[in-house]
């Protein structure tokens, strides 16, 4: 099991077709009707419908931790490189990154993609035993007002749900940066084969309803409705075009030329070079563990 750090508390046509409809419910919160969203009426739920932390599992933290500062320049937290295997920031929005190196972790074990937040991580844990959900790791507590369990979609996808003392500042960007490339989540994709399916499964975890006119089969994305922080958008479109590779997540620009160009002066290559969609406009870097991330631009 992987112990989270003790801190207090090549296919160049990689064509993402749900992107244009996607980017205009991600600006930041609840969907927006009159952008495309859906009032849900919310079912309490001990687990909280956000992605508090998304993942990205690396090999190197120090390496990592300084390329991830450099893209969105940020000041590189030395106290947080201190022999742990987590290295986290918290972005504007609500969303954070953990850098996770897994050397305490199995091969065998899914790796986290993001982490769901509780009050009460006993109560979460038996909602999800009620609901049936086999892949639940036994609780992991700690001291330092820590708790967590593990469980997987039917994908295979791992997810946690954290109960924690700790509340993390988001990390200012440094005075006078050149990077274009904000320090925030535009989403977070979840890769799924069934997006029906996978509807389901994510709204029964979150206590929420599925509304009559998602989660069909004909859905190539499927963003779930949100309390805080970035989107959680279900992504089947892996799956039908056959792409044997994934975007994690999408990071903001207010210029994706720009952001192209300050990649590019800081020595990282291009994985997939910059589409247009109307008003969208994004492309796609590797990070030194080859996760592919996507950059695109805000979309009003």
């Amino acid at each position: 099991m992987t112990q989270l750090a003790k801190h207090p508390s090549d296919d160049q046509n990689y064509r993402p077709q749900y992107v244009t409809q996607a980017f205009k419910v991600y600006a930041g919160g609840m969907l927006n009707p009159a952008k495309g969203g859906n009032k849900v009426e919310m079912v309490r739920s001990p687990i909280e419908n956000a992605a508090d932390t998304v993942f990205i599992h690396v090999t190197d933290l120090r390496r990592s931790a300084e390329w991830y500062s450099m893209l969105m320049e940020l000041p590189l937290l030395e106290e947080r490189l201190n022999g742990g295997n987590v290295y986290w920031l918290m972005l504007e929005g609500g969303t954070g990154i953990n850098l996770d190196d897994n050397r305490n972790t199995s091969p065998d074990t899914p790796r986290v993609r993001f982490m769901y937040k509780t009050d009460d991580i006993d109560e979460a844990y038996r909602y999800l035993e009620q609901k049936g959900i086999a892949t639940l790791t036994p609780i992991e507590r700690y001291p330092w007002g820590l708790s967590y369990f593990r469980f997987t979609d039917p994908d295979g996808n791992g997810l946690m749900v954290t109960q924690s003392d700790y509340v993390s500042e988001v990390v200012e960007r440094l005075p006078d940066t050149e990077s274009p490339i904000l320090n925030k989540f535009g989403g977070i994709f979840l890769n799924v084969s069934d997006i029906a399916r996978a509807t389901r499964f994510h709204y029964d975890v979150l206590g929420l309803p599925v509304p009559d006119n998602k989660g069909q089969e004909d859905e190539s994305i499927h963003v779930l409705p949100t309390s805080r922080g970035t989107q959680i958008l279900l992504d089947n479109n892996r799956y039908r075009n056959g792409e044997d590779y994934e975007a994690l997540f999408m990071l903001l620009t207010l210029d994706v030329e720009a952001a192209k160009a300050y990649l590019a002066k800081n020595g990282v290559d291009i994985f997939t070079d910059i589409e247009r969609h109307g008003e969208l406009a994004f492309f796609t870097v590797k990070d030194p563990d080859d996760n592919v991330i996507m950059i695109c631009n805000i979309v009003d």
